[in-house]
């Protein structure tokens, strides 16, 4: 039970994709603007953000599970955990220092435009999908976490399957409430996009700080306890 709640947990935290959450927003903006269908284009993005989780998380797991024994070793050295604990700093600091929306602007944001006008869509929703993931420690912790978990190949399939389910959930539920929106109430939509937007960006840093503190809380702990069966 630890097990899946852990994994879940992980999958909740990765879950808030703000820029997901923006593009998808501009999107409806876009198709109440034209007169053009808001939920399938927004299911198209959804479905290939979903689709870049899945093979992120396929690769992450294949090569995790390739280089277990290297990994579980990682855990009893000592500079290892000193790297945990470093990295946990810094996660913290930048979310107390750093709005979570300026770094995915000045990274993930134009990417995603560009991606959008060549390939579309859907290719924009793959990509963003493998970038957000793969930039995240919690997604780190969720592939870590399939990876070590002593079951069948297929099982840990069903549970990357599981973790990207979650992981698109909050961008469905925006699909969902956005759909129901009549174009023309577009800008009482807006207001209720900003407030959405601006809870997310502070869900945002305090999930950064608890993953940034709990990366030094066992950094902490594992240095200690490494310390002590040396000596």
């Amino acid at each position: 039970m630890q097990y899946y709640l852990s994994l879940l947990g992980f999958a909740a935290i990765d879950s808030l994709n703000l820029l997901a959450f923006a593009v998808i927003a501009g999107l409806w903006l876009s198709s109440a603007g034209r007169g053009v269908p808001f939920a399938p284009r927004a299911a198209r993005f959804t479905g290939g953000a979903f689709c870049g989780i899945v093979l992120l998380s396929l690769v992450s797991v294949w090569v995790i599970g390739n280089n277990e024994e290297f990994v579980r070793s990682l855990f009893y050295n000592l500079w290892a955990m000193v790297v945990v604990g470093v990295i946990g700093v810094v996660i913290t600091v930048l979310g107390l220092r750093t709005p979570a929306e300026k770094a995915e602007e000045t990274v993930e944001a134009p990417l995603a435009q560009n991606v959008l006008q060549k390939f579309g869509i859907a290719a924009t929703g793959v990509s963003l999908g493998v970038i957000q993931s793969g930039t995240s420690a919690p997604f780190a912790g969720g592939m870590v976490l399939i990876s070590l978990h002593s079951t069948p190949w297929w099982i840990k399939v069903v549970h990357i399957v599981m973790f990207a389910i979650v992981a698109i959930l909050p961008s469905v539920a925006l699909i969902v409430t956005l759909s129901r929106v009549n174009s023309g109430g577009v800008a009482a939509a807006t207001r209720r996009i900003d407030r959405f937007l601006s809870f997310g960006r502070v869900a945002g840093r305090v999930l950064t700080l608890v993953v940034g503190v709990a990366l030094m809380v066992v950094g902490a702990v594992r240095i200690v306890q490494l310390s002590g069966m040396l000596s």
